[in-house]
Formats: C-alpha cells, sequence, structure tokens
C-alpha cells in the first residue's frame, strides 16, 4: 500500500512538472512558425473565454493588465489542466510561503515536496494572484501603462516572478498570438477600488505580502451590470434600487451619484429601467451627434440620460431656462 502511495505521488509529481515543460517546448515551437502555420488551439480559447472577466476585474480593482493575467494563467496552468490547477484551483503556481494560513497542496513525495497554495474555485486563485503581485517588490510594475504588457511580462521577469529565463518572451508570445491586449483597454467597468479596513488580526511583525495585504483593496461583488456608452459607465435601475443602495455598490456618496445624474429632489428614486450614470456626464457629446429630435415623452432630462451630457450643458447649449423643458419635434442641441 505504501509503494502504491509513493507511486501516485510521484505520478503526480511528474504529471505536473512535465505537462509545463512540455507545455513551454510546445509554445515556443509553435512561436517560432510562420504565422500562416500557426493554429489557434481550442483549449487555450475556451480558457480565455472562461476567466477574461475575471482577469479585466482584477485589472480595474488591482491595476495588474488582463492580459497580463490571462497569459500567466495559461502558462502557468496549461490552460488550466496543470495537477495544481485541477487539484488545487491554482491557476498561477503560488507557492505557499511561511505566513500562508490558507488550505493547501503538496507536490513531490515524502522525502522533497513543495507546498502550493489551494483555493476552493478558480477565482480566488485570479484573486490572490493579484494580491500577490501587490507586493513591494513589484511596486514598479504599477508605474507602467496597463496596455504596456511587454514591459510588464518583462519586469515579472526581472523581479523574480519565474525562474524560467524565457518567461517574458513566452508571456508576450501568447499576449500576441491570441489577441490578449485586446482585454486591457475599453472594458466595461466592473470593478471599483476600495480601501480595506484595518485588519486587528495583523501584528507589527510583517513580511512583505502581509503588509502589501494590509492595504489591499477591498473585492466588491456587483448586483448591476455595468455597460458603456459615450465612453461612460453606467448601469440600468432595477426594482427595488435607490440612489442610497446603487452608491454604497459603487463606493460613492449618494449626493454624487445624484449631481451625476442631475438629481435635485433626495426624495426621488430611480424607475425600474433607467439609465444611472455612475461618472459625471459629458460636456457635449462625441463627435457626429450634432443634434436630436425630441420625441413624444421625453424631457430635456432624459435626453441628457439617453446621451451622457449634463443638464446644466444641455440648457446652455440650447438657452433654455430653468423650469422650462422641451416638446415632441423640438431639434436638441448636443454639442
Amino acid at each position: 500500500m505504501f509503494k502504491i502511495y509513493r507511486l501516485y505521488k510521484y505520478i503526480h509529481y511528474f504529471l505536473h512538472f512535465n505537462l509545463k515543460l512540455q507545455f513551454c517546448a510546445v509554445l515556443a515551437l509553435t512561436c517560432a512558425l510562420p504565422a500562416p502555420a500557426q493554429r489557434l488551439s481550442s483549449r487555450f480559447l475556451n480558457y480565455i473565454d472562461q476567466y477574461k472577466e475575471i482577469a479585466v476585474k482584477q485589472a480595474q480593482e488591482y491595476g495588474v493588465p488582463a492580459s497580463i493575467t490571462l497569459a500567466q494563467g495559461l502558462l502557468e496552468s496549461g490552460a488550466g489542466q496543470s495537477y495544481l490547477a485541477r487539484a488545487g484551483n491554482n491557476h498561477f503556481g503560488i507557492k505557499c510561503h511561511s505566513r500562508w494560513k490558507g488550505e493547501s497542496i503538496s507536490v513531490g513525495d515524502e522525502t522533497s515536496s513543495t507546498c502550493y497554495r489551494q483555493y476552493r474555485n478558480a477565482e480566488e486563485s485570479f484573486v490572490d494572484h493579484a494580491r500577490f503581485l501587490q507586493q513591494p517588490r513589484y511596486r514598479n510594475l504599477y508605474k507602467l501603462k496597463l496596455t504596456d504588457y511587454k514591459s510588464w511580462a518583462r519586469g515579472l521577469q526581472s523581479c523574480g516572478y519565474a525562474e524560467n529565463q524565457s518567461y517574458a518572451t513566452l508571456l508576450i508570445s501568447l499576449i500576441e498570438k491570441y489577441r490578449l491586449f485586446q482585454y486591457d483597454i475599453d472594458q466595461p467597468l466592473v470593478a471599483r477600488r476600495k480601501k480595506l479596513a484595518p485588519d486587528p488580526s495583523i501584528g507589527h511583525d510583517l513580511d512583505d505580502e502581509q503588509q502589501a495585504q494590509k492595504d489591499l483593496l477591498k473585492r466588491v461583488e456587483f448586483l448591476h451590470h455595468v455597460h458603456r456608452k459615450w465612453n461612460l459607465h453606467y448601469i440600468i435601475a432595477i426594482k427595488g434600487d435607490t440612489y442610497e443602495t446603487i452608491a454604497l455598490e459603487f463606493n460613492l456618496k449618494p449626493e454624487k451619484l445624484r449631481e451625476f445624474n442631475d438629481i435635485d429632489d433626495e426624495s426621488l428614486v430611480p424607475a425600474t429601467g433607467d439609465r444611472v450614470w455612475v461618472e459625471p456626464k459629458a460636456k457635449a457629446t462625441p463627435e457626429h451627434f450634432d443634434y436630436y429630435t425630441v420625441r413624444k415623452g421625453e424631457s430635456l432630462w432624459s435626453v441628457s440620460q439617453e446621451f451622457g451630457v449634463r443638464l446644466k450643458s444641455l440648457m446652455k447649449l440650447n438657452d433654455i431656462k430653468r423650469g422650462q423643458d422641451v416638446a415632441a419635434g423640438d431639434q436638441i442641441k448636443l454639442r
């Protein structure tokens, strides 16, 4: 029985590390092929589709480019097929380290094994990866633009994230082959930053990771899906919404949210289906939208909400006094 157990452990050890070595070798070979000869892996594409929204959320919440997160996940987990990913939901090969208090999984045998962090699900692994990169040794990376994936990849390698001397090259190859850079620009807002309350369980004797986690941003679960229009973000109100509850969800002051939406009356609540902007509206619409013809039942306020233009700006553009409104058929100047 003991021999069988040791054989089982060796098999898992072999599968984990050899899968990763084979994956890197195949990736390096395919990246060297001419473009027409390359084929996109359906397994890779499925992995990207499954985790792209989580990667975007971590980018917005913690400042790690989504392209880097996805490329590291693909590389470190073999697109989710490594032993660590399947048995421990660990997609980034993060080891336990001395201060880790969560569940763990060992790779190796009873004489030589390595402790890795274990998570309840893949999303926990993505969150911990973003938190792990908040350590002081990665601090300079956050001076880079989110869209500068090449510098991020090289910076991770120079900071010692991985021992593989081709690590940055492999990440960049994945990002470009699978166009992962598209997830670094113009993504719908899915996360808002919030400061963590002080953790009384953490004392003064902190290592780098704990010190970083003490100042991390708090995860936020969102009830609303965030949409993007006119280069601005908004949500659609649902039954039971108030400006107070929406403001709480997006880490805003209620008066600020009302200001964004030109609401003067504190007793008003958004109707189900209303567009509610979660950032300041613009002074004018983008190009090619000079005028709008008012329809029956619309008001100047509803037009301002539709086009993401401040109500005061519309009044000034159209020489409309406070208390006046518009009628069906009126031409409203938008810029």
